[in-house]
């Protein structure tokens, strides 16, 4: 009996080290931590996520709730394709701070990236409340947010959601098709209502839409100013169908259908 209260007054005493550590860190603990995490920022500049992973986890064992640790390494995860980590490392991050935007973006992304729609409609619905009401107001300034990254073909795409549909040209999708080293757009391919095609649709559709209905279209924009237009679409349509045309773009397979080169110096920006 001596001997088994030993080992569970042992046992308690393991447990309780280890959570007053977790929870109160001593200065060269915090100092080992942050210096796990320079090291990690630091492999993920060169891209070497999975290193970089492995570095933010070493100042998490001795930080777990800080949150910058826990924001870049669900980011290494997310590039090492370990989306379930990511995803965990992230929702752990909301549960600490229910006003950081930016990791509910990033929840939209892991939850796309597994497929997991009815989450990531959440999550998403969840960030445009927090918008609508103008807390926290960092995020109220922001036009849009990254919805989702993918690779079609080699080529890297980053999406762009807006939060509402706004002036002549208003866009609700962006999806931008990066150059090879990544740092900079190739091309783009947007679905927009632009109020000149609206007004041109309602005038020329019978029977005629109704008040507020709006037509939308999907278009590709080049450099040098070549455009393409690859459907009109009333209703507005879905982004997971939106999605899918652009992937058929990306992989040859979605032609236009109607084309035109715009003067440089008349040019205008989607």
């Amino acid at each position: 009996m001596k001997t088994l209260n030993l080992i569970l007054i042992l046992i308690f005493i393991t447990f309780f080290s280890h959570n007053t550590v977790a929870q109160h860190p001593s200065a060269a603990q915090q100092a080992q931590a942050e210096t796990a995490f320079e090291i990690g920022d630091s492999q993920m500049e060169k891209k070497k996520y999975a290193e970089a992973l492995a570095s933010y986890r070493q100042g998490l064992a001795i930080l777990p709730n800080e949150p910058a640790i826990l924001f870049n390494a669900g980011m290494a995860a997310y590039w090492t394709r370990d989306y379930p980590q990511a995803l965990e490392l992230w929702t752990r991050l909301k549960n600490l701070d229910a006003s950081d935007w930016h990791v509910r973006a990033k929840l939209v992304q892991a939850y796309q990236v597994l497929g997991k729609f009815a989450e990531r409609d959440a999550q998403r619905k969840e960030l445009f409340e927090m918008w609508q009401s103008g807390k926290p107001a960092e995020l109220k300034e922001q036009a849009q947010y990254c919805r989702e990254q993918f690779e079609v073909n080699g080529q890297k795409v980053m999406v762009f959601e807006l939060f509402e549909l706004k002036g002549e040209r208003a866009l609700r999708y962006i999806f931008s098709i990066l150059n090879a080293t990544e740092d900079d757009e190739e091309w783009r391919i947007s679905l927009g209502s632009y109020s000149f095609t609206t007004a041109v649709w309602r005038e020329t559709t019978k029977p005629k839409p109704k008040e507020g209905d709006r037509l939308f279209h999907l278009d590709g924009y080049f450099k040098g100013g070549s455009h393409a237009t690859y459907g009109m679409y009333f209703p507005e349509p879905s982004y997971d169908d939106v999605r899918a045309k652009v992937i058929q773009i990306l992989e040859g397979k979605g032609k236009p259908v109607s084309a035109t080169i715009v003067p440089p110096e008349t040019k205008q920006k989607p």
